[in-house]
């Protein structure tokens, strides 16, 4: 059995990582694409994956350049895949791969984690759609999700690989950090992105300027592409000390484990940050969705919305001993389930077919 696994963006490689490990290890055959964008292939070079890089990403503002995009790729994986015939494709959040399934009419299962996201091609197209529990479903329904194909997961996206980490101190000699001194951790907005709010890029600019007072700090900052990348440089003036931009993937997971304060524009590291307990804010002034509003209202995730807030900050090096993350397991395991069982049932759909015993399932 095959199944056909798209990897869309960096955070797709630490998240279908152990699920693939676990579906090789249980007998199925798994076809791996990556989109050339951000550090996506080196994560996945880094975790041993044997994938097919198969387009690229623009960092376009309008909306028409980025559908054509999406359907050039979605044209490109279509190619590549169709001699491949995989039972089932697999994406968290990957709208080539949704495209690219409908056109071949492969049953696909898209996760996501952000219910304002434009959602109309995975609502529409795929065939099951999995989401954390703390989305609201209410929500998902208005904006055009069919319920029936709903199934909500329980914990956050960033449980499926964090809850069994281990902190590397391998980190700290990639980026020459003194683990004795003030870390600090960024991950600018993605301005590019249809979600991105205005106002996180001011919110960045103060922090940016808030931050350069902080001389004896060490500040790694996490850029999403080499074009952020030189615009942090260019516009920011973020190429000298206190800043340091890294120029390659690094292990995100033990740089944040070893950071005294974690800033992100975007969701899934500030995620990351509260689950491993480090002290964290989000910069991110879009609508908030479920998951980060949970993290928020426990306490373990701060969120910023005004600039005299990032005025007032104060950092320290942080003396307490944090826990890892390695109690809860539920969610990796359910989350495999789904995708394990509907393989299977995909898999056994197929063969019905192909015997003249039953119909294909709809889309």
């Amino acid at each position: 059995m095959k199944v056909w696994i798209d990897l869309d963006n960096s955070p797709h490689v630490l998240f279908f990582a152990p699920i693939i490990r676990a579906l090789e290890r249980d007998g199925m055959e798994i076809l791996i694409t990556a989109r050339a964008f951000s550090q996506t292939q080196e994560l996945a070079t880094a975790h041993g994956l044997n994938f097919e890089t198969i387009g690229e990403h623009r960092t376009h503002h309008r909306f028409a350049t980025r559908v054509v995009g999406t359907v050039r790729r979605a044209g490109q994986l279509a190619k590549y895949v169709r001699k491949k015939r995989p039972a089932v494709a697999i994406s968290h959040g990957s709208r080539g791969l949704v495209l690219a399934a409908w056109m071949l009419g492969i049953p696909s299962m898209t996760l996501y984690d952000y219910e304002f996201i434009s959602s109309r091609v995975f609502n529409q197209l795929s065939s099951r759609i999995l989401a954390p529990s703390v989305v609201d479903p209410e929500t998902l329904r208005h904006r055009g999700l069919d319920l029936h194909k709903f199934t909500p997961y329980p914990g956050l996206k960033e449980e499926v690989y964090v809850y069994d980490f281990q902190p590397e101190r391998s980190v700290l000699t990639q980026l020459n950090l003194d683990p004795q001194r003030v870390i600090i951790t960024i991950r600018p907005p993605a301005e590019w992105a249809h979600y991105h709010d205005a106002k996180s890029g001011l919110l960045f600019r103060a922090l940016v300027e808030r931050l350069r007072l902080e001389k004896q700090a060490q500040i790694v900052v996490l850029p999403r592409t080499q074009e952020q990348k030189r615009n942090l440089v260019v516009e920011y003036g973020m190429g000298s000390k206190p800043f340091q931009i890294a120029e390659h993937a690094v292990d995100g997971l033990s740089l944040i484990w070893h950071s005294d304060a974690v800033f992100s524009g975007g969701g899934t590291m500030v995620r990351e940050a509260a689950l491993l307990g480090a002290e964290v804010y989000s910069i991110f002034a879009g609508k908030l969705g479920g998951a980060d509003q949970a993290l928020a209202s426990s306490g373990r995730l701060k969120l910023i919305s005004e600039v005299s807030e990032i005025r007032q900050l104060s950092f320290h090096k942080t003396t307490r001993l944090r826990p890892v993350m390695n109690g809860k397991r539920e969610t990796r395991d359910f989350v495999y389930r789904q995708i394990f069982d509907f393989a299977q049932a995909s898999s056994l759909a197929r063969s019905r077919v192909k015997t003249g015993t039953a119909k294909w399932p709809t889309q």
